[in-house]
């Protein structure tokens, strides 16, 4: 009886966090589902008919899919850098033996979430434009005759994410190496290997899990990423939020927009699933 009641007391904990994703999450995908199929005219007007030609319209056309590819590729690229990046930093972090330190480590690597997003890429425009800090320290020190173009690029576009998104990735990493029983690492060096060794055969594999946790978190976040893309890399990338962006703003073809925003949520979706595969399928074969 006990138990029973219990469990009504915590799904009533529960209550208002299912109403609020119910109401702010669910119900607006299910509305963007619904419109995504909605026929125009030829003024672009919501019609109440449905049709499935603005779905055709994206697998079928070249631009859309070298823009979905682009999109996936710089998101990839971007947590591939990030969880590189962030596994010596998580590893630092778990590795601070003066409380001290560990905080302020801590304090530096959210420090990026703290910042509006807006803010770290005009910051990053200032860095990187041609009359930008780095030009004019590579002029001054006669590297280069003229200003290099940084700016407006995808390249400048993944590093301007990597920066921001960084503590997406070592958070994860952090929390699997703070899991760790040092104990293994221990045995591993009393058993003759060497640390580089036991790094590769200990450490690396049951760390596996947190990798793949903070690049499924980037991958994501990235993959959605307009503000940055937009200022970084200018309006005209091929990037996908960007499309959406225009067809939303600057051309108000609403079913046509949310028809590329379920893809892109769907194509999102089904690599972190297969993420996820991947993660249990080493869990299993780690841990059995």
């Amino acid at each position: 009886m006990k138990s029973e009641r219990q469990k009504v007391f915590y799904w009533g904990l529960l209550i208002p966090t299912i109403l609020l994703l119910v109401f702010f999450l669910v119900t607006p995908l299910l509305m963007l589902a619904e419109v995504s199929f909605r026929e125009v005219d030829s003024y672009l007007n919501i019609q109440d008919t449905y049709t499935f030609q603005h779905y055709i319209e994206v697998f079928q056309s070249g631009s859309y899919l070298k823009t979905i590819g682009t999109t996936l590729f710089v998101a990839f690229i971007t947590g591939l850098c990030c969880i590189i990046l962030a596994y010596p930093a998580a590893y630092m972090l778990v590795k601070a033996k003066h409380a001290g330190l560990r905080t302020l480590l801590y304090i530096l690597l959210i420090m990026p979430l703290l910042i509006s997003m807006v803010v770290l890429s005009f910051a990053w425009i200032v860095l990187l434009a041609q009359n930008g800090m780095i030009n004019q320290l590579l002029m001054k020190m006669n590297f280069i005759n003229q200003p290099i173009p940084m700016l407006w690029n995808l390249t400048a576009v993944v590093i301007a994410l990597v920066q921001v998104l960084l503590p997406f990735a070592a958070l994860p990493i952090a929390n699997t190496l703070g899991d760790m029983d040092p104990k293994l690492r221990s045995a591993s060096m009393s058993l003759g290997e060497n640390r580089w060794k036991t790094f590769l055969r200990v450490t690396l594999p049951l760390s596996i899990p947190g990798l793949i946790s903070g690049f499924m978190i980037v991958f994501s976040l990235a993959a959605g990423s307009y503000i940055t893309a937009l200022l970084i890399g200018g309006r005209m990338q091929p990037l996908l939020p960007l499309t959406i962006y225009q067809q939303v703003i600057q051309i108000s073809n609403w079913p046509f927009a949310a028809a590329l925003s379920f893809t892109l949520l769907v194509i999102v979706a089904i690599c972190v699933l297969f993420l996820g595969w991947l993660l249990s399928r080493w869990e299993e074969r780690v841990y059995g």
